[in-house]
């Protein structure tokens, strides 16, 4: 569900299109994939309750793995993130996104690939 609203801001936004062209996936990369890419995942699902029963709000926290060859991308994906990203509201394939706020990055080295990452956690209010 989420992944549908990520996708098509990834693809929407010039700045995200440009950087990553297309190069977005669930979960895991493509092998052998080309850099800068974005991995995108779910880390959590919380409904929202009220004192007499769950609300109609879902809470959805996801984590964004930028993966690039040098960390100026890295850093200029986070800022193009946080642009796209930030009080988002809007419907995207019959997705309601109340909002979204930026909740943290952290920056990651492999050794082993020589690559640079970020890894950027978002927080969606999704209407179910």
């Amino acid at each position: 569900m989420i992944g549908k609203v990520i996708k098509s801001i990834f693809n929407s936004n010039s700045n995200l299109s440009t950087l990553f062209g297309g190069r977005i996936f669930p979960s895991i990369g493509a092998q052998a994939q080309a850099t800068p890419m974005v991995v995108y995942e779910v880390t959590s699902i919380q409904t929202e309750g009220s004192k007499d029963s769950d609300s109609h709000i879902d809470s959805v926290s996801v984590r964004l793995t930028i993966i690039a060859k040098n960390y100026s991308d890295i850093d200029l994906g986070v800022s193009y993130i946080r642009s796209a990203f930030v009080r988002l509201d809007t419907t995207i394939g019959g997705v309601i996104v109340q909002s979204c706020e930026f909740e943290g990055k952290r920056d990651i080295f492999s050794e082993d690939e020589h690559t640079y990452g970020g890894q950027v956690d978002l927080q969606f209010r999704i209407v179910k």
